[in-house]
């Protein structure tokens, strides 16, 4: 796998994070699994990046934005431009404000799916959670999808909680993974 800088999100981060989110989720959508994400705009994850949680951003290799794009204080960063793709390629969110800390927001650039991005994003989320002490992490995503309950089974989440929706054509599973087990 390439080589991913790895950081904290910024307030400067909410216009690409939105058009990361777009351009990530829309596949979901194209598979019959529509989500708010692929109309999202960055006013919104402004307001998610003030809430209590820990949002990580990867940024493209080479891209040359590396820490001084974080180093420099907010006002001197340029506001970019929501429809342009920029160096973020990848993002990932933890909540602590459940009873259990809960990944969401996990959000790879389509040009970068099946680079092993999205499961070292959730690697870092859950050292995150485990240097917390947290007993376990949770998360939710569609229930039927295609890869996605495979792909997080087989990094050790198993589904604990099903909500069905008679207005959706899908529903949803909460999954969950011990984390004691891993360190």
């Amino acid at each position: 796998m390439t080589a991913f800088d790895v950081q904290a999100a910024t307030p400067a981060d909410a216009p690409q994070l939105a058009h990361l989110y777009r351009r990530a989720y829309e596949s979901a959508a194209t598979l019959g699994y529509p989500s708010r994400m692929t109309d999202i705009d960055a006013e919104t994850v402004a307001e998610w990046l003030e809430r209590e949680a820990t949002t990580l951003v990867a940024l493209e290799p080479g891209s040359g934005q590396g820490e001084s794009k974080h180093e420099r204080p907010l006002e001197t960063v340029p506001a970019p431009d929501p429809d342009e793709p920029g160096p973020l390629v990848g993002t990932v969110r933890l909540l602590d404000e459940r009873e259990e800390p809960y990944l969401e927001r996990l959000a790879v650039d389509p040009s970068y799916q099946g680079s092993g991005l999205g499961g070292y994003l959730v690697d870092r989320i859950e050292d995150i959670a485990r240097e917390r002490n947290a007993p376990c992490i949770q998360l939710t995503t569609f229930d039927g999808h295609p890869f996605l309950l495979e792909w997080y089974e087989r990094r050790g989440y198993e589904p604990i909680t099903y909500h069905e929706y008679e207005d959706r054509p899908y529903d949803f599973v909460t999954m969950e993974k011990p984390l004691e087990a891993d360190s």
